[in-house]
């Protein structure tokens, strides 16, 4: 108790200062760190929360990034799929236009080679009368005064009919 008197504490004001103390401590543990602590807590959570969320939405985030790789994957095989298939129905396609156009060439040749042949039948029997009436007409006035109408006209037949078998 020395000390305590040398120091000048009196056991009665300690006593209340330490009651005080406690007092305090209860009023601040009460109504101040209490609420503090379940705000920090609180906090904690979400700040705990937000980081389990980033978590998950980076997972998410990475899961959706290899989706859409895989679907552009997908894509542009899908594309080089269509552009093939499109290529071999326009070299499909074209090989039916080169053989329709040339089939109606082949059409239209042999139609126009029926015509040539029609029109050099024509002309060659045109020719022919043409000829037999020149024979005739000639032949007329050379033998006019030894040949009768009958003779003529046999001998006419005779010549055209030669000229018949050999065209």
């Amino acid at each position: 108790m020395g000390l305590v008197k040398a120091l000048g504490l009196d056991w009665r004001i300690l006593l209340a200062q330490l009651f005080n103390f406690a007092v305090l401590i209860w009023i601040l543990w009460r109504f101040a760190y209490k609420p503090v602590f379940k705000i920090l807590e609180e906090r904690r959570l979400k700040v705990n929360k937000g980081l389990d969320d980033a978590e998950i939405a980076a997972s998410k985030l990475e899961e959706a990034e290899a989706r859409n790789k895989q679907i552009l994957l997908e894509a542009r095989q899908e594309a080089n799929k269509i552009l093939e298939q499109a290529q071999a129905k326009a070299e499909h396609k074209q090989e039916e236009i080169i053989a329709k156009a040339e089939s109606e060439i082949a059409v239209i040749m042999e139609k126009e080679r029926s015509k040539i042949a029609l029109e050099k039948s024509k002309s060659l029997n045109q020719l022919r009368e043409e000829v037999s009436s020149l024979v005739v007409l000639s032949l007329k006035k050379f033998l006019e005064d030894n040949f009768d109408e009958s003779k003529d006209q046999g001998i006419v037949e005779r010549i055209v009919a030669n000229l018949n078998d050999k065209g």
